[in-house]
């Protein structure tokens, strides 16, 4: 898979950004705040790296009434379009036909991102964690998002009965725990079967990051279930979910809120016998999100059989040498996209094309 063409306008401070880049590595450089990591947040958009959202204000330029975003992509099949006007009624097009659910695009467009932000995975709390197997769960099953939305309509209902506290909350509860749990488990099968996906490919490619010397396991953490679900429905599952929940009632009374379910779930990652988050050092814990990004990358190859566009922002610059070549053998066969601030880039890649960024404007060098 590569992006043939890119183009942005009132996206943020981007002002009729275009590039074609090459197969390879395309380097974009520049100053702080020209745009650069603003251009690969663009592009993501589209692989669902970020969401849309349908109050796209703080995305749009000052004094814009919208932003434009257009994505010309080839596979192995064909090439398509797709196009997205932010506004405060969004408009997506997929191959000039107007659609309603942006998740339609994230079936056709694959992509996987690193920025430092992406840091908070390991060293942020479990919202941080969970976003991830989400985000990288939909790109592989795009109808698992309608999941996701289902049961945070249920949790708000349910909270909303939690916080009434009166006899019609608790006689009505019955129903959203029903809901809840039926939801949940799947969820969980789904979650746990991707990380246990991951944890094969994660655990190789750690090891050749750390060059033998450190050992990376990640494991689900349920706080519903304290084994491995099936991977097909079962109404066991089911009822041992309601049974937690009804366990849990007169403290989610007490608290207003529902202590336990997927919305509550972690990832452990474990360096040797010890929490990566709690004992990693800087360059462990950053280690650990490069591996989990190429295992993400290379799981998307194995199973959708194409290579993703891979977006690395600001992330080279901080490797030493070694780890950079290690990054870039990794990803052979994937179109990358690199961003930095000068210097390291324009003498390591010297197959890159080259952009210069100033000021939300692209330039080829």
């Amino acid at each position: 898979m590569k992006i043939d063409e890119f183009f942005a306008d009132g996206y943020k401070n981007l002002k009729n950004a275009k590039i074609c880049p090459c197969d390879g590595v395309n380097l974009i450089y520049g100053q702080n705040a020209q745009g650069k990591t603003n251009l690969l947040e663009a592009i993501g958009l589209f692989s669902g790296a970020e969401r849309f959202h349908l109050k796209s204000a703080k995305k749009i330029a000052f004094g814009r009434d919208f932003a434009d975003l257009r994505l010309k992509f080839s596979d192995l099949e064909r090439e398509q379009t797709v196009k997205a006007i932010l506004s405060p009624k969004n408009q997506f097009f997929l191959n000039e036909v107007p659609i309603k659910r942006v998740s339609e695009i994230y079936e056709h467009f694959h992509a996987v991102c690193f920025s430092p932000a992406n840091l908070s995975i390991v060293q942020g709390d479990s919202r941080a964690r969970r976003k991830f197997l989400d985000d990288a769960i939909t790109k592989l099953k795009p109808g698992y998002l309608k999941y996701c939305k289902q049961y945070e309509k249920i949790l708000d209902h349910r909270n909303f009965l939690l916080k009434s506290r009166g006899l019609k909350s608790s006689n009505t509860l019955g129903i959203w725990n029903e809901k809840m749990a039926q939801i949940g488990t799947i969820i969980t099968m789904i979650r746990q079967d991707y990380v246990e996906k991951m944890s094969k490919v994660l655990a190789v490619i750690y090891q050749e990051i750390s060059e033998g010397r450190e050992r990376l396991e990640i494991k689900y953490q349920s706080t519903v279930f304290d084994r491995k679900l099936k991977n097909t429905y079962s109404e066991d599952d089911f009822r041992e979910y309601i049974e937690k929940l009804e366990f849990f009632q007169a403290a989610d009374f007490d608290m207003g809120h529902t202590k336990i379910g997927v919305h509550r779930d972690d990832l452990a990652f474990k360096l040797g016998d010890l929490d990566a988050r709690e004992y990693g050092s800087q360059g462990q814990q950053r280690s650990c999100v490069i591996a989990l990004k190429l295992a993400q990358a290379r799981l998307l190859k194995l199973i959708c059989r194409r290579n993703p566009v891979i977006l690395f922002d600001d992330v080279m610059s901080e490797l030493d040498v070694d780890r950079q070549k290690y990054i870039l053998n990794q990803i052979q066969g994937s179109q990358m996209f690199i961003t930095c601030c000068g210097g390291l880039s324009l003498k390591s890649f010297k197959n890159a094309k080259i952009y210069k960024m100033e000021d939300g404007k692209v330039y080829v060098l």
